[in-house]
């Protein structure tokens, strides 16, 4: 039996949504980033995708040092 892919880790450097998620951006964001084309999938499945950080790292500065971008409040 193989483990399910939402499971599987990704190799070093490289990024779940999952994990992009735990640093503040929500799965939505990073779901438009792929439909604008500024970032590509490096590998995982087609429901759980992985990126490589060194593409996700500006994406993400750049999301949280807009001063634009939408709060959540609790």
């Amino acid at each position: 039996m193989t483990t399910p892919a939402r499971y599987r880790l990704p190799p070093p450097g490289v990024l779940a949504t999952r994990d992009i998620a735990a640093m503040g951006v929500p799965p939505a964001i990073v779901r438009d980033w792929v439909r604008r084309g500024r970032l590509h999938r490096c590998g995982g499945s087609p429901h759980y995708p992985w990126y490589r950080a060194d593409d996700v790292a500006p994406l993400v500065a750049a999301w949280q040092n807009n001063p634009r971008r939408r709060t959540t409040t609790s």
